[in-house]
């Protein structure tokens, strides 16, 4: 508790000193914003015809200024941020943005300070004989412990450059803690997440055509396979994982990721949930398959055959049968995605 308060004092500073700031500061002329309203929804964009290379090209900063503008426009028009008063300047519209943000992060940091006694609960229940673990509190912990990676990182940059997080959403998202991202932000991260699955797989399928073909025996793929040459680039970007640095790295963050997903497998079959749509697809593209273009009925199906798959395979190879089935399914799939 010592710490929150730190963090707190940190903050509540943060935002008095900003409001301070931006008092002081001139107006500049000629960037009075539109009125703000609801943007119409955008559709998807996810389609193979514009996913020709793996490495997309960063937006022009141009784009980007506008993006985050429209990220905080929604914000207000869905409540999530307080929007400044009809009749405000572009000066007093500025310092309003400001401190709005500020409180939002701050909101974000504390409440992932708050999540530590929830889980620490959990665990005290599971510890005493109380019922097991569910997917939706093993979800939970594992995002908790993602944030609790970022959160010291994205605090220095809070207190030092509030201005530049709009932008980190834009450019390296990964970099922010859950709690600190708009709506708007995560629905642009899962669509750019769903892009690079799709173009890593049609860039890479003659990759996975010749993985598929070192099963050994049918229906398992040895895990010493994914250290063949751009295999574990291929597979990172199929599974959403970074791909930034070496192949023991990414290897690494493969082995990691299967074992996360042999977690959930497990508790999925346990708890038989009834998953919404969203929580479909997010399920199917954490296994390589890429669920955006499908329709409901489809995305279960698909679930289900891969929960009956591995419900069926052989227990003391279950690594190299997730391998197998991921593998497979984008070397046979391509010629289905649009």
């Amino acid at each position: 508790m010592y710490t929150l308060d730190i963090i707190s004092s940190q903050l509540s500073y943060l935002v008095a000193r900003r409001g301070l700031a931006l008092q002081q500061r001139k107006p500049k002329v000629g960037l009075r914003p539109g009125p703000v309203k609801p943007p119409p929804p955008r559709p998807s964009t996810l389609s193979a015809h514009h996913l020709t290379s793996p490495s997309s090209t960063p937006p022009p900063l141009n784009e980007v200024k506008e993006t985050a503008k429209r990220d905080i426009e929604e914000a207000e028009a869905h409540g999530i941020l307080t929007p400044p008063p009809p009749n405000a300047n572009w000066f007093k519209r500025t310092v309003h943005k400001g401190i709005q943000l500020a409180k939002f992060y701050y909101r974000g940091i504390k409440l992932i300070f708050i999540r530590r006694g929830e889980i620490s609960e959990i665990r005290a229940r599971i510890k005493a004989g109380g019922s097991p673990l569910t997917r939706v509190e093993f979800r939970f912990i594992q995002t908790q412990k993602e944030d609790v990676n970022k959160v010291i990182p994205f605090i220095i940059i809070a207190l030092l450059l509030e201005e530049i997080i709009p932008l980190i959403a834009i450019y390296a998202p990964s970099f922010l803690p859950s709690t600190c991202i708009l709506p708007s932000q995560k629905e642009r991260i899962q669509e750019k997440k769903s892009q690079k699955a799709l173009a890593f797989a049609l860039n890479y399928a003659p990759l996975f055509a010749g993985l598929k073909d070192r099963q050994s025996p049918e229906g398992y793929i040895p895990f010493e396979t994914v250290r063949s040459k751009d295999a574990p680039t291929a597979i990172c970007g199929l599974l959403g994982l970074s791909t930034i640095g070496f192949d023991a790295l990414r290897i690494h963050r493969i082995r990691h990721h299967l074992d996360f997903l042999a977690e959930d497998d497990r508790l999925l079959l346990q708890d038989n949930p009834v998953l919404s749509e969203k929580e479909l697809t997010e399920a199917l593209e954490e296994r390589g398959i890429i669920g955006q273009q499908m329709s409901l009925k489809s995305k279960e199906a698909k679930l289900k055959w891969w929960l009956s798959n591995v419900q069926t395979s052989d227990p003391a190879n279950l690594l190299a049968r997730r391998i197998s089935l991921i593998i497979s399914h984008s070397a046979e799939s391509r010629s289905l995605y649009p």
